[in-house]
C-alpha cells in the first residue's frame, strides 16, 4: 500500500473524526499480496468513520492476501463497512469466489467475524448456504469463510460488500489478520474427454443410420 493509502487512513483515525471516548478496535494499515496480485488501492470513507474502500486487480487465478493491522484506539466499536472492488484481469471467467479470515491464535471473545455474513454480496454471485459442502482448502460460509457461486468473465469488475469486526488489542498492542480471496474457474475438459464424447457421438450416429436402413429393408 503507498504511502499516500496510508495517510488517509491515518488522518481518519488521528484527525478528529472518531469522538467519542469508548474502547475500540481500529485498522491502521492495510497491504496486499499473494501470486494472484494485479493492483490494490483503499480508501477511507469521508461520511463513515468505519467504512473503508477497497480496489483490487487479479492479474491471474491465484489468491490475493489482505493484511490488517488492528490498534487500540476510541470511538465508534462497531463493525467496518467494506466495499470492495474486484477486477478479473485474466483470459478466464471467475466461476466461483472465496473470502477466510486468517486471525492470531488465542484470540479473545469472537476474535476476527464477517458481522451478518449472510448479507454479504457480490455483484453476479449469490453466497452459498452454511450447509453447502465446499471443495479443500476452502471452509463452508460462516463468520470467517465467504463463498461465492456466480460468474466474473475475463476483463470485468464486481463490487463486493460485506462487514467486518476484529476486536480490540487493549491499549499499547496491536495485532494483524489477513483475509485471502481466492478466485475459481469451472474445469476444462481434458482432450481425452472430447474424444470420448466425439466418439460417443459417432457411434449413436452409425446406430441410427443402421437402424433406419433396416426399416427402409
Amino acid at each position: 500500500m503507498n504511502i499516500r493509502t496510508k495517510s488517509v487512513i491515518a488522518a481518519l483515525i488521528f484527525g478528529g473524526s472518531i469522538s467519542t471516548a469508548s474502547a475500540s478496535a481500529v485498522i491502521t494499515d492495510i497491504t496486499a499480496s499473494g501470486s494472484g496480485l494485479g493492483s490494490f488501492s483503499v480508501l477511507a470513507s469521508s461520511t463513515d468513520d468505519r467504512g473503508l474502500d477497497l480496489s483490487k486487480v487479479f492479474d491471474s487465478v491465484n489468491p490475493i492476501t489482505l493484511t490488517f493491522t488492528v490498534a487500540h484506539s476510541v470511538g465508534n466499536g462497531g463493525s467496518y463497512n467494506i466495499i470492495e472492488s474486484i477486477a478479473n484481469n485474466t483470459s478466464t471467467a471467475f466461476s466461483d469466489f472465496h473470502l477466510s479470515i486468517a486471525e492470531p491464535t488465542n484470540v479473545p471473545g469472537n476474535g476476527v467475524v464477517f458481522t451478518n455474513f449472510n448479507s454479504s454480496t457480490l455483484d453476479g454471485f449469490t453466497l452459498d448456504s452454511p450447509s453447502m459442502n465446499q471443495p479443500s482448502p476452502f471452509n463452508a460460509s460462516g463468520p470467517r469463510d465467504l463463498n461465492f457461486t456466480g460468474t466474473l468473465a475475463a476483463g470485468e469488475t464486481a463490487n463486493a460488500g460485506f462487514n467486518l469486526k476484529p476486536f480490540d488489542p487493549g491499549t499499547g498492542n496491536s495485532y494483524t489478520f489477513t483475509i485471502t480471496q481466492t478466485p475459481t474457474v469451472s474445469p476444462v475438459p481434458e482432450p481425452e474427454t472430447y474424444a470420448m464424447l466425439l466418439a460417443g457421438l459417432g457411434l449413436m450416429g452409425a446406430m441410427v443410420r443402421r437402424r433406419n436402413m433396416n426399416r427402409d429393408v
